[in-house]
């Protein structure tokens, strides 16, 4: 299904504009951005969704570059407001991240930045192009307490407060170290994804196939391409698909690397049973942006008739309220089903069902002998977030269409 069957599908001119203005054939959909199109859009709804969905940029790019004429002088205005915003934040956080790579390599930490302003180079060109909010670091497992430390005393502060005990098992079983100073937000990652999602990607692997970017000037390391395309599938998936500039990372990553060397990906892929997020994330950048993928991928991505079914599922839910997104059972039946192999469904299962988080830690702290218990508080708090979503869809007042 094109990107305009499925505007046409949703029947909303703010969508319509969406998609031609993130599509990475703009050029050839900036006739579609006519004054009847132009002239039915809601600005205000049509900004504030840019703004969820992460592409604002875009947005101003596409409109400036192929119809300001026809846009409310009051709306360009905001649209070039946000996106200078927007850029001075990418340089802010551009700039941080140096200074922090810098002083994680004057005390012997290696570490390896992703998305962020490194995908915004990689795969826009530019790292204004990209909305984010936050820097994404890789460090090995023995060093995040160690940069953890350098982050409190540069004035970070952890998102969560542990304990000795704690910190033991969370470096274990989590994935990630959050840490926040003056409404920015640093995640130094020592794996990529929750235990629970299984996506058993090596972490190890990964630092011998990094590829030289050129950020703020400085020559820095990051992910190959076959990998980041990977780990944003991975990661978008996770997310089931809703929010539209996972999609374009994942379009402007293949438009922007031609070379990628599609035999590796998908070799890689099914080793990691992940083959089936990989085809959703393509079919949805080709489907809703006019991506472009050798015809042998085309083919292999189109066999899968469950990929199809879910690449149409999400499309179909990107644009709704956030109220009717899938709750935390319908999520769990999502993640399944993007899981080719049998046994991926089981461990999911088992590790989602069981599997320990931060937030039965800070839920209720208790010594660590006692440690084993959390796995008998796991469900009963799954069965409360289920309960609580549950009456909140049933008994919230319903909105006006539109609204």
């Amino acid at each position: 299904m094109s990107s305009s069957s499925y505007a046409k599908q949703i029947r909303s001119p703010e969508v319509e504009l969406l998609l031609c203005a993130t599509s990475v054939r703009a050029p050839e959909h900036s006739s579609k951005a006519d004054h009847s199109l132009l002239s039915r859009i809601d600005w205000d709804t049509l900004l504030s969704a840019a703004n969820n969905h992460a592409v604002l940029p875009q947005l101003y790019q596409f409109i400036n570059s192929n119809c300001a004429e026809g846009i409310p002088p009051d709306a360009l205005s905001r649209l070039h407001d946000e996106s200078v915003r927007n850029t001075r934040s990418n340089l802010a956080l551009t700039a941080q991240l140096v200074k922090i790579l810098e002083l994680f390599e004057a005390n012997g930490i290696n570490a390896i930045p992703y998305k962020g302003p490194a995908l915004g180079v990689c795969a826009y060109g530019d790292i204004s192009l990209r909305q984010f909010v936050d820097l994404d670091l890789i460090v090995r497992k023995n060093d995040v307490l160690k940069a953890k430390d350098l982050l409190v005393n540069g004035g970070w502060q952890p998102e969560f407060e542990l304990s000795e005990a704690q910190e033991e098992v969370f470096l274990d079983h989590y994935y990630d170290y959050a840490f926040l100073r003056d409404g920015k937000l640093i995640e130094v990652h020592w794996k990529l994804t929750e235990g629970y999602f299984n996506f058993p990607i090596d972490v190890e692997r990964l630092w011998s196939r990094l590829e030289p970017v050129a950020i703020a000037g400085r020559r820095i390391l990051t992910l190959a391409a076959e990998d980041s395309l990977l780990i944003l599938c991975a990661h978008s998936s996770k997310h089931l698909w809703s929010r539209l500039g996972w999609v374009c990372d994942v379009a402007n990553l293949i438009k922007g690397r031609n070379d990628l060397n599609w035999d590796e990906v998908f070799q890689r892929a099914d080793e990691l049973g992940s083959r089936r997020m990989l085809s959703i994330g393509l079919l949805l950048s080709i489907d809703l942006l006019g991506a472009v993928v050798p015809d042998n991928v085309l083919t292999e991505i189109r066999s899968d008739t469950v990929s199809m079914d879910l690449a149409r599922e999400f499309a179909a839910r990107l644009f709704e309220d956030r109220e009717t997104r899938p709750r935390i059972i319908e999520t769990a039946r999502l993640h399944m089903r993007m899981r080719e192999r049998p046994r991926d469904r089981i461990v999911y299962a088992v590790r989602l069902s069981l599997g320990t988080t931060v937030g039965d830690w800070t839920a209720l702290k208790i010594p660590r002998s006692l440690f084993f218990l959390y796995y008998l508080l796991r469900p009963v708090r799954l069965l409360g977030k289920s309960v609580r979503g549950f009456l909140h869809r049933s008994f919230s007042r319903p909105t006006e269409p539109g609204n």
